[in-house]
């Protein structure tokens, strides 16, 4: 087996309080925020198969990392193409940079609300303007230095009765940009919160996670460990990311956790359908082919992963 894709969370925390998030309110907790120690996050690439693209995000802001650029240059060096998912604010002058020339591969921006009060309301601050500013900058940046570096926003809808007219505020501001960009519903987090779409007469089905060349490993644990892996990024905060936990790199290898006993009773439960209690709820089991409002990436297929080649979570 070969990884197409490892999610490897730089750090856990998150200096956004995004209302949608579990980050905000009671949070994920003082175990699950905390930094990867860079030594373990090297013997973690050293273990993983293939060659995969490594997300640094996993669900906390990796630019909390004040050595992030290490990180990425860490996956340069070892031929990994490295994405980075963020809210933005820290990405910006000389630390931008030097993530940029350690040979970051794709920055993606999150900017949730269409305009400045959307954004307030949704992410907790009035960074709106100042996130776009960034997103010019950083493109610029890329320009000069001739980086092969992509730059995307990722949105949500906010208000599904504007969905349309919402989808295509977005759409101007990303052309604006002249970066690649992408509009979604809105999701539940592994049943954290009610679903926001109406799900009756879907289809209910695996994800295809559990059996898919991917993998995602949390900054922290349980009982104090690190380098946790759990089926997904969705199951995060309580009470389900300690529910979900298949591992420890801290004190497992690779194979341990990939053919150990959790991870294949995961694996059992989704041929089954017989969802464990961490999944039962999570809005990726329904099957719906409208998630996606609108992107204008040439290369987005349904089913097929940001970035990987042959990675695909479909499942009959």
């Amino acid at each position: 087996m070969k990884l197409e894709r490892a999610v490897v969370e730089v750090f856990g925390g998150c200096n956004y309080s995004c209302s949608m998030c579990p980050q905000s309110g009671a949070g994920r907790g003082k175990d699950w925020t905390r930094k990867m120690p860079l030594k373990l996050f090297k013997k973690i690439l050293d273990q993983l198969p293939g060659n995969p693209i490594i997300n640094l995000e996993g669900s906390g802001e990796p630019t909390l990392a004040k050595d992030l650029p290490e990180y990425i240059r860490a996956c340069t060096d070892r031929g990994f193409k490295s994405f980075v998912y963020t809210n933005g604010s820290r990405f910006k002058g000389q630390f931008m940079q030097d993530c940029i020339d350690a040979g970051l591969s794709f920055i993606r921006f999150s900017v949730i609300g269409d305009n400045a009060q959307e954004y307030r309301k949704w992410m907790g601050n009035d960074n709106y303007y100042m996130i776009h500013d960034h997103i010019r900058s950083t493109k610029e940046y890329i320009d000069e230095s001739e980086s092969d570096c992509i730059i995307s926003s990722y949105h949500l809808i906010t208000n599904r009765d504007r969905e349309e007219w919402q989808a295509s505020v977005y759409q101007s501001k990303i052309e604006e940009l002249g970066i690649i960009g992408y509009v979604w519903k809105m999701h539940n987090w592994s049943g954290n919160y009610a679903p926001e779409y109406n799900r009756n007469g879907l289809t209910k089905k695996t994800c295809g996670r559990p059996f898919a060349p991917e993998i995602t490993i949390r900054a922290g644990g349980l009982d104090g460990k690190q380098a946790a892996v759990t089926p997904c990024c969705q199951t995060m905060g309580p009470p389900n990311e300690d529910k979900s936990v298949l591992g420890h790199f801290q004190d497992q290898s690779f194979d341990e956790i990939w053919n150990g006993d959790k991870y294949n009773e995961l694996r059992i439960a989704h041929e089954n359908e017989d969802w464990p209690e961490y999944c039962n709820d999570c809005d990726f089991l329904i099957d719906d082919p409208n998630v996606l409002v609108w992107t204008n990436d040439k290369d987005c297929k349904q089913h097929k992963m940001l970035g990987a080649t042959d990675l695909s979570l479909y499942r009959k």
